[in-house]
């Protein structure tokens, strides 16, 4: 329709000079915004956009952004039904999946394979670290560590580090261990492991914490020179997701993220940026 061709027009121009191949240089809008953007999706991806959004509002306090969790799943339901504007992702879709929507690359994440600081494991391959979750493996002596069980820590199903994890590291199998916990976020992963010495897990490099240890991948340690590299193999995309029933307003908090501003705020909260 006409007029939402002139709102988009309007609220676009004055907020975005320039543009680079991947990223898009934003300038200070003139007149702020004022509006309602939601967002839906990743537990990974939610703080970084909460504080990125707290960057945006600054030159735009008249804006609200609705940030809101419940997994990669959720947020790619939402955008196609369009009860959000912003699905946050933090692995790649399935074709199924991203039919009809666009997809914003905002940072690269690695997996981090975490254990207890008193573990003495250093480093485990791909495949020892797959028979660990399919519960092949299940005692620590096997793979460097003590004569203790393994505890499993893994995340909700509806997670997409959970989602990217079964898909790099067990070929899209189900994890099988005896002793298995499931965790909501992140932060409950970190939370389990750092209090049990016989558990492992797995947490986005922007959630590592000092009270956990990180193993290396088949000798590699997980870095955003390996990662960028691809000598680690652990890694996967965090994205921004919208598609045709987002209102234009949410298109001017996706630039700002892509821009010489926001990339540097992405690094600066431990991701990798994309540039």
């Amino acid at each position: 329709m006409p007029w939402r061709k002139l709102l988009a027009s309007i609220l676009l121009v004055g907020g975005l000079v320039g543009c680079g191949s991947n990223v898009a240089a934003v300038a200070p809008t003139a007149t702020p915004l004022v509006g309602r953007i939601t967002f839906a999706g990743s537990t990974t991806v939610q703080p970084l956009a909460d504080k990125l959004g707290a960057i945006f509002k600054q030159d735009n306090p008249g804006l609200v952004l609705d940030i809101a969790a419940g997994g990669s799943v959720v947020g790619i339901k939402a955008v196609h039904d369009g009860t959000a504007d912003i699905g946050m992702a933090s692995r790649a879709l399935t074709p199924e999946e991203a039919a009809g929507i666009h997809q914003d690359q905002i940072a690269l994440d690695v997996l981090a394979i975490v254990v207890h600081p008193t573990n003495p494991a250093a480093n485990l391959t791909r495949a020892q670290l797959r028979d660990i979750y399919l519960g092949k493996i299940t005692n620590w002596k096997d793979v460097g560590g003590p004569d203790q069980p393994i505890q499993v820590i893994v995340r909700d199903t509806n997670s997409g580090t959970r989602g990217a994890f079964d898909e790099i590291v067990l070929e899209k199998q189900e994890p099988q261990a005896p002793h298995q916990r499931s965790a909501f976020t992140a932060g409950d992963v970190a939370a389990l492991v750092a209090a049990d010495p016989q558990a492992i897990g797995y947490v986005g490099f922007g959630n590592l914490e000092s009270s956990l240890k990180l193993l290396s991948i088949d000798e590699i340690q997980p870095t955003k020179d390996t990662a960028r590299s691809g000598a680690y193999k652990l890694v996967r995309p965090l994205l921004l997701l919208t598609g045709p029933l987002t209102q234009p307003l949410a298109q001017t908090y996706i630039d700002f993220v892509l821009s010489a501003e926001g990339q540097k705020l992405v690094e600066a909260d431990g991701w990798i940026p994309i540039q």
